[in-house]
């Protein structure tokens, strides 16, 4: 896909859902916050599988921060009328979605389709009108569309960088990227498509069996690449959308590496 100029499309809130932490503001939250305590207990299976409730509880925040009809008793519970999110009231929050709606399980964690109906059991108990499915089969092209209309729509989407197959142990991931400014080129002449230069620095290799929540797509005219800008472990990162479906084509598949597509539905 040539790319002329940086072409964003991105949720209406730069901020995504701040959950304030030891003075620290996070883009999103963590489950690595849930301490590792013995296996069989509720903090050890957050802690190493609950990235999809974490992703789920996030974008019921994000949406509740957006738009004051869709704010609930639960995301009260996190939000206590601010917009912010401080961690004392996150992690109580968290725990009600894992509960209630997520069942996050040792090993499995969630399954897509159970985000999906999660989502779709939250919606319904509050009159929210959102349906969520978990997208199978979605080629290069579809998956690009939908993460396009779900952020011109301003919904975050959950996006799982599924286990290798058929070898679900393997090692096998895509890497994650941070954003650097390039600060020593700062009265240097700057292409004004693209604003001040930088370069993404790669930070981590080889994620793989984990969800992340896209928040940002990037026709980005400096790599030649599509970025997808996201939230995970309570960080904002950036992958390379090419590599993200190699990824798919090579060591994963689309049954388990895909989106959860949401659309809201109301009679008028």
């Amino acid at each position: 896909m040539p790319i002329k100029n940086n072409n964003i499309i991105e949720l209406s809130n730069p901020d995504y859902v701040p959950v304030v932490k030891d003075a620290d503001t996070f883009y999103g939250g963590s489950q690595m916050w849930f301490p590792e305590k013995h296996w069989y207990s509720k903090d050890y299976i957050l802690h190493n599988y609950g990235c999809g409730t974490i992703a789920t509880a996030d974008m019921f925040l994000y949406l509740a921060l957006q738009n004051k009809d869709l704010k609930t008793p639960i995301t009260e519970l996190a939000l206590q009328g601010e917009p912010k999110v401080n961690y004392s009231n996150y992690d109580p929050y968290v725990r009600t979605i894992h509960d209630n709606y997520t069942k996050t399980r040792h090993i499995i964690a969630v399954l897509g389709p159970a985000i999906a109906s999660a989502i779709n059991s939250y919606s319904s108990s509050y009159g929210l009108h959102y349906h969520a499915s978990w997208k199978w089969s979605l080629t290069y092209y579809d998956m690009y569309e939908l993460i396009e209309e779900m952020l011109h729509k301003d919904i975050p989407v959950i996006l799982s960088i599924g286990p290798n197959t058929p070898k679900l142990w393997g090692k096998k991931g895509i890497p994650f990227y941070e954003r650097r400014e390039i600060d020593y080129q700062e009265n240097a002449d700057q292409n004004p498509e693209v604003g001040k230069p930088y370069y993404y620095k790669m930070v981590k290799q080889n994620v793989n069996g984990h969800y992340v929540t896209v928040t940002g797509l990037i026709k980005d005219v400096v790599t030649e690449r599509i970025m997808l800008r996201i939230s995970s472990w309570g960080k904002q990162y950036y992958i390379n959308y090419e590599e993200y479906r190699d990824y798919i084509e090579n060591n994963s598949g689309t049954f388990t590496s895909s989106i959860v597509y949401v659309k809201r539905f109301i009679n008028k």
